[in-house]
């Protein structure tokens, strides 16, 4: 019997041994996971860009109206006080520097709904791109619908 008990007894500090080492292997996995997990980039820190601000300041404008190229003007862009998303563009369709439309800013995008600045209604797009902005609109003098193009550059 002595030696019966001699051959299990190995064996059961083996099975011992064993379950000790894979309870070793699966917590150094765990904790080896957990760090990879903690490490991942979570949302980089961004700074709060406003997309109103590359719009902001003096540019040069150059219209089209019509297809026909029209004089050059300039033009003040500065951010509508009365709302976070929007712009005030001054001396549109070179009324004067105090005829100024508001423009709704989506990125990029330019939308301006219909309104009426010294009796003329305007509406309509602009896009921004890495040299300016360009508005496209129509200028309505209550006769007639103008179609203008205006690239502004600064």
């Amino acid at each position: 019997m002595a030696l019966l008990l001699q051959k299990e007894e190995p064996s059961k500090l083996y099975r011992q041994s064993l379950l000790l080492m894979k309870n070793k292997i699966i917590a150094f996995l765990a904790l080896g996971l957990m760090t990879l997990v903690s490490c991942t980039e979570t949302d980089p820190l961004e700074p709060d860009v406003d997309p109103r601000d590359k719009f902001l300041g003096t540019w040069n404008v150059q219209e089209t109206i019509d297809g026909q190229v029209s004089g050059a003007y300039q033009s003040n862009v500065e951010y509508d006080s009365g709302n976070t998303a929007r712009i005030r563009i001054g001396n549109i369709y070179n009324l004067g520097t105090s005829a100024a439309i508001t423009v709704l800013v989506a990125g990029n995008s330019l939308d301006i709904s219909s309104q009426s600045v010294t009796g003329i209604t305007i509406s309509g797009t602009g896009l921004y791109s890495g040299a300016g902005f360009t508005l496209n609109y129509t200028a309505n003098d209550g006769s007639d619908n103008i179609i203008v193009q205006a690239v502004y550059t600064k």
